[in-house]
């Protein structure tokens, strides 16, 4: 019959990013709609978040595949200099579009996964309450929706792992192990449902806490864990010259080799974060120790609430002891610690937002 549907297009759809098909699946925006469709079942135009699903891009032509492949090559044209070398190898995933590709996206079943205890917060005394379009996304509150995109998730990371256990093959084999430092790290988190929201963009945990991985054979021990102490991205630069032998350079980073090595001490660590942006309805800034996590605007009169999370009691975040909590004032010390704490970080940067920070009431 005319414009019949091919049987084997039925239930794919085109992804954005590289304009190949994916079978869709129930957390997809068109899952269920007729192939081709270049909007979702609501009438939005399809956003690279919208799409989940098993993309039919053979596993040796993956965009991960290619990166890797294209890193590896790199490897081996440093390798024959004879000379010091740097080499900085990006991984889209794991990311949107959440479509891994055969044998991946059958390696971890979407009934074993488990959504976060915090899908059904129902955030009436949080900042992020209309954050990353939650209201309108109400999907990725759904307990058994959600695992879709977890089991995705993992099958992406799994590639990845796969891929990078190939990369580091090839540093042994180049010769290149006892003296080459890699770091392992990523710049964003993925909500997965917690706290009913997907994507990033927020100073949760999911979102905003990242893996951090450092081998330098000979220099830092097998096995060594740093758990306690908050870092950041921006300690990298002084810790790879640290490790690299290079005079010490202006950063507002600090090197992570006494926390590797064991020579710290105790004293409590800070990292944090700052979400530029010109939107006035979310926290700007956030600050985290091994136990608190403070977040606040960026105006001393702003309307949006103050946050203090007590990790230790609360991993989920879904009891702000500020804000509307009748309880705050208990806690409106520790709060105003923080803010200190915070203080300190902004004038150390020269950060234009010092003077409002320092101006704004805990309580």
């Amino acid at each position: 019959p005319k414009n019949a549907i091919k049987t084997e297009y039925i239930g794919m759809q085109l992804q954005l990013l590289d304009q190949r098909t994916y079978k869709t699946n129930p957390l997809d925006s068109r899952h269920g709609m007729k192939p081709g469709s270049k909007m979702n079942a609501d009438g939005r135009k399809v956003s690279q978040p919208d799409i989940h699903g098993i993309s039919t891009i053979p596993i040796d032509h993956t965009l991960t595949a290619f990166q890797a492949r294209r890193g590896i090559e790199a490897l081996e044209r440093l390798a024959r200099q004879d000379r010091p070398f740097s080499l900085h190898l990006s991984f889209h995933s794991p990311h949107a579009p959440m479509t891994p590709s055969e044998p991946f996206a059958s390696m971890y079943n979407s009934s074993d996964m488990h959504s976060s205890p915090s899908i059904s917060d129902p955030m009436d005394n949080s900042p992020y309450i209309g954050a990353n379009k939650r209201k309108q996304h109400t999907e990725y509150a759904d307990p058994q929706k959600i695992k879709y995109m977890i089991a995705n998730y993992y099958a992406l990371i799994k590639e990845i792992d796969q891929w990078v256990g190939k990369i580091l093959s090839k540093v042994d084999e180049l010769g290149l192990t006892e003296n080459t430092l890699v770091i392992f790290t990523s710049d964003h988190g993925e909500m997965l449902g917690s706290h009913g929201m997907r994507e990033k963009k927020v100073f949760y945990e999911e979102s905003v806490h990242v893996p951090l991985m450092i081998r330098f054979p000979g220099r830092i021990s097998g096995g060594t864990l740093v758990d306690d102490k908050p870092v950041s991205h921006i300690d990298l630069f002084p810790t790879i010259l640290d490790y690299l032998g290079v005079s010490k350079q202006p950063s507002d980073g600090e090197s992570l080799r006494t926390f590797i090595d064991g020579s710290g001490g105790n004293d409590e660590t800070y990292a944090v974060s700052e979400w530029n942006t010109d939107d006035l309805d979310l926290p700007h800034l956030m600050i985290r120790s091994k136990r608190w996590k403070f977040l606040c605007p960026c105006y001393a009169n702003s309307k949006v609430m103050n946050v203090l999370y007590d990790l230790k009691h609360d991993p989920n975040e879904m009891n702000n002891l500020l804000g509307h909590n009748p309880k705050k004032k208990k806690y409106a010390q520790q709060g105003q610690l923080m803010k200190k704490q915070l203080i300190v970080w902004l004038k150390k940067v020269g950060s234009r937002h010092l003077e409002e920070v320092r101006k704004r009431k805990i309580i």
